[in-house]
């Protein structure tokens, strides 16, 4: 969706890589970038690092394990949005085993 809007209008990305793979969508259809456009002011990106911290930081402070995509709002909050937006976050994505998991996060 960041290409996307960053092009003005629904584009094939090709292959996403990143661990957050349910947000990875390699292309944007006409719908679901109208009700964006229409509904999202602004998009931020966040990298896979920041991800990582962020599940790190969720786990160590909330002693809640969650899967890279439901880390992304929360890498977003204490990343590029930390001085400009105060929002609540609500977890939802178990979708990893323990395997995954520690791969990732290093508490």
């Amino acid at each position: 969706m960041h290409l996307s809007f960053a092009h003005g209008g629904p584009t094939n990305a090709g292959p996403v890589r990143t661990i957050a793979d349910s947000l990875g969508a390699p292309f944007t259809t006409p719908l679901s970038y109208g009700l964006c456009r229409r509904f999202v002011d602004e998009l931020e990106l966040v990298d896979d690092d920041q991800i990582r911290f962020a599940m790190g930081l969720i786990f160590r402070e909330l002693k809640v394990a969650v899967e890279p995509s439901a880390a992304v709002a929360t890498a977003a909050l204490i990343g590029p949005l930390r001085k400009r937006l105060r929002a609540g976050v609500v977890f939802c994505g178990a979708n990893i085993d323990f395997a995954c998991y520690a791969s990732h996060v290093t508490a």
